[in-house]
């Protein structure tokens, strides 16, 4: 079988080969500061212009293959980060497969050291990708979005409060299968207890107890 992708930078461009219907595949820079309008040239789009994009893939069921992951390197180096603070190159692995459609991610290798500790991230704890830091340096578009970090964990109740999200996003979006995999998760939104400690994690100050309230009307009302 044969499969069709391409390699962009630009959304508006990303968004008329999705139109044709005939895309598998979508190669796309995704980190940080290029999501967070930080980035340089070919960090292009909106916040919300590429977190739709990411979104429309999922639902269409176009993969993404990332690259730049490490903006060139820039995000692992606190002089030549945008925002003035290092991250580490599990960090930003988390945060391009967190976003939605995303498959793979295709970091640059210049050797077997780099290659070995890339490798690590197999088997790296949690708290090593937690790359909720760039809470500290979102701009005001971004606020009050859940990124899927989960940050928040471990919710009381037991809910994936980012997966809860994701699959909220995606329905909203259009993706008939978000519905599906919401309805199969063991605790929903509903067992939200409204106890705030997500609100109170949140490094992006989502209002995330009251968004569990809308996301289960939406599922209840979509049955």
């Amino acid at each position: 079988m044969r499969r069709i992708g391409f390699s962009s930078h630009t959304p508006s461009v990303a968004n008329r080969l999705l139109d044709t219907g005939l895309i598998d595949l979508m190669m796309f820079s995704i980190n940080p500061a290029y999501d967070l309008e930080q980035g340089d040239e070919l960090g292009i789009g909106s916040v919300s212009e590429r977190a739709a994009l990411f979104r429309r893939c999922e639902t269409m069921g176009v993969g993404i293959s990332v690259m730049k992951p490490f903006h060139g390197g820039k995000l692992l180096n606190a002089r030549t980060s945008p925002f003035r603070v290092a991250m580490t190159r599990y960090q930003c692995l988390q945060y391009a497969l967190d976003r939605p459609g995303v498959l793979t991610v295709v970091p640059g290798v210049r050797g077997l050291e780099d290659l070995t500790a890339l490798l690590g991230f197999a088997a790296a704890p949690a708290e090593e990708k937690d790359y909720s830091v760039i809470g500290q340096f979102t701009p005001a578009a971004a606020m009050g979005n859940c990124v899927y970090c989960n940050h928040c964990q471990p919710c009381p109740a037991g809910i994936d409060v980012g997966l809860v999200n994701k699959y909220y996003d995606l329905a909203v979006a259009g993706d008939k299968m978000a519905a599906n995999h919401y309805q199969k998760l063991a605790v929903k939104a509903d067992a939200c207890i409204g106890c705030g400690h997500c609100d109170r994690r949140c490094p992006f100050h989502t209002a995330q107890s009251a968004r569990m309230k809308e996301i289960a009307a939406y599922f209840h009302a979509a049955k």
